[in-house]
């Protein structure tokens, strides 16, 4: 994932892996919406009704219709979409009715409650789409009974029955309000027990969609007795039905439950090995649309869950509402998933999503074993280099303290030998050669223990000792540094140390040189080495050991070595060291 200009990481998003047929068809039924609400405005015109009433009924039918298709293309997961495409059709139907030709008519009869039944189905199934408890589908079928068996006598019945009729009207009165109290019941107890982060969702749909069933209805008798006439009680009823699919389509884009993803988008996203890929809960959550959704850890060393904080959780306990699934590897126990039975009615789709989680999760466990692995890995290799450091040091101390010393002692005993007034002439000749001879040896000794350990980067640092360098060249050499020496490590100062000392002896032995150029820079918590010269070129890391064992030790310390070394055209050196901050 990109990050941001300000360094930041960008949420992160969920996109489908590849295209639905699913949207083609929405695109279609869109069109096809528009094709009917044409034909009902154009056969409207030409029949003598109000010209208000075709074009109200075709406008409630496109907004039932738009916001199926919104919903349906929002949430392929949930049946809303599909609800309110059916209600759509049942408005058409109602609507066509009113526009006098004979068959129209029949049907608008048949269809004419039809539309509160769907709206009870709506709010039983809302947000999964799918009816839970056999409360909400025994009320739910008898909606839907009451909307199209009880109003078979109403249309089939003649004008004269009129008894017969208003026996029929009042019972299907009554069982509909029944079949609202029930519904108000089973709303009210999925509010109380639903998760927070649902409820305040939740409430202002199930609110509206009470009234607007209770208001349809209700509406023609509360108008009549105020002195209203029928074209009042149909526009009533049409601005109530408009609003319901409004409502509905509210919850799902800007009520907590937004696009559902497919399997393979979650995977992928699930497989992104970038550091600023988040949880995987809030992914997950995404992907089911259930804000609510919880992820937990299963721990074998303490037998319990944890949360994605290492916390203890309540997971696998199952409530009336919250369920859990568990997931597995295999038969090995990872975690489980937690959510709200309320919004995701289908248990499936969690173990899906259970499935692609337990990949990731034993992906991301093997990711932290072989982190873990390379970790010691470089743990170990810097403690090498630092315990080479060391044993360097003490060889050089040992050199100089000892051996030295002792050469010096016998320099000035072979000197002495050599001034005695009683040494015969051939003796103080060959004691002032030995001397000198030892003198040779213990120049030789302090070079091997200045190349072992300078005593300029013990002493006074790095900066001081890579001058100490390059003042020492046969040939002309820049030196530039911003370093301070205090805020470097002993393996980075001494490391940068030799990886100067060797690049300016390939200048000198191999590169036929003219000139070199040394700099030493400090870029955050990186010390950058550069070392270039003019020669002939062509040095590879892979023709000698020199340069390749300093690679190897910038490499132990977690930095980095580039040798550019075009033929004829010079070399440079170039290397990165972590330092102490």
């Amino acid at each position: 994932m990109a990050e941001t200009p300000g360094g930041q990481a960008p949420s992160t998003r969920l996109r489908p892996g590849s295209p639905s047929p699913l949207r083609p068809a929405l695109l279609l039924l869109g069109v096809f919406a528009l094709a009917l609400g044409g034909v009902e405005l154009s056969v409207g015109a030409t029949v003598p009704i109000p010209a208000w009433v075709p074009f109200a009924f075709t406008g409630v039918f496109l907004v039932w219709a738009a916001a199926g298709i919104v919903a349906w293309w929002r949430r392929p997961a949930s049946g809303t979409g599909g609800l309110l495409l059916v209600g759509s059709l049942f408005l058409f139907v109602n609507g066509a009715g009113n526009l006098g030709l004979p068959v129209l008519v029949e049907l608008g009869a048949v269809f004419a409650t039809s539309i509160l039944a769907v709206t009870v189905h709506l709010l039983h199934a809302f947000p999964s789409g799918r009816l839970q408890g056999a409360l909400s589908v025994a009320t739910v079928a008898v909606g839907y009974g009451v909307a199209f068996v009880l109003q078979i006598p109403l249309y089939l019945l003649p004008p004269e029955a009129s008894t017969l009729r208003s026996a029929t009207e009042a019972v299907q009165t009554t069982i509909g309000l029944a079949v609202m109290v029930a519904t108000v019941v089973v709303l009210v107890r999925r509010l109380r027990s639903a998760d927070p982060r649902n409820r305040s969702v939740l409430l202002p749909l199930y609110l509206y969609g009470i009234l607007a069933v209770l208001a349809i209805p209700v509406s023609a008798s509360v108008i009549g007795l105020m002195g209203g006439d029928l074209v009042a009680v149909g526009a009533v009823q049409l601005v109530v039905l408009a609003g319901i699919p409004i409502a509905f389509l509210a919850g799902v884009l800007f009520g907590g439950y937004p696009r559902t993803v497919e399997a393979d988008a979650l995977s992928a996203w699930l497989g992104t090995a970038t550091p600023e890929r988040t949880a995987v809960g809030p992914a997950l959550a995404r992907a089911l649309g259930d804000d609510s959704l919880r992820v937990a850890y299963w721990s074998e060393e303490r037998g319990l869950f944890l949360d994605e904080r290492g916390a203890p959780t309540d997971a696998g306990d199952q409530h009336a509402t919250r369920r859990w699934e568990e997931v597995r590897v295999e038969s090995r126990l990872v975690g489980a998933i937690g959510y709200d039975g309320s919004m995701i009615a289908d248990p499936e789709a969690v173990r899906r999503a259970a499935r692609v989680f337990a990949i990731a999760v034993d992906r991301e466990r093997l990711t932290a074993a072989l982190v873990a692995s390379n970790d010691a890995l470089l743990r170990s290799r810097l403690r090498l280099v630092e315990t080479a450091d060391r044993e360097r040091g003490r060889i050089a101390r040992d050199l100089h303290d000892g051996l030295q010393v002792q050469l010096v002692l016998l320099a000035l005993e072979a000197q002495q030998i050599a001034n005695s007034d009683d040494a015969h002439p051939s003796t103080a000749v060959a004691a002032t050669e030995l001397r000198r001879r030892i003198d040779d040896a213990a120049a030789q000794l302090r070079r091997l223990v200045h190349a072992v350990l300078p005593s300029a980067l013990v002493e006074r640092g790095l900066t001081a000792a890579t001058e100490d360098l390059v003042d020492r060249l046969d040939i002309p050499a820049t030196f530039t540094s911003d370093v301070d020496d205090r805020e470097l490590d002993p393996a980075t100062a001494h490391s940068a140390y030799f990886i100067v000392a060797e690049a300016l002896s390939n200048a000198v032995k191999h590169s036929e040189a003219y000139s070199v150029v040394v700099g030493l820079r400090r870029d955050g918590g990186t010390l950058q080495v550069r070392v270039s010269d003019d020669g002939v070129g062509g040095a590879r890391l892979e023709n000698g050991t020199g340069l390749k064992g300093l690679a190897d030790r910038a490499d132990a310390l977690g930095g980095t070595f580039e040798v550019i070394s075009p033929v004829g055209g010079g070399t440079e050196v170039r290397v990165e060291l972590p330092c102490a901050s």
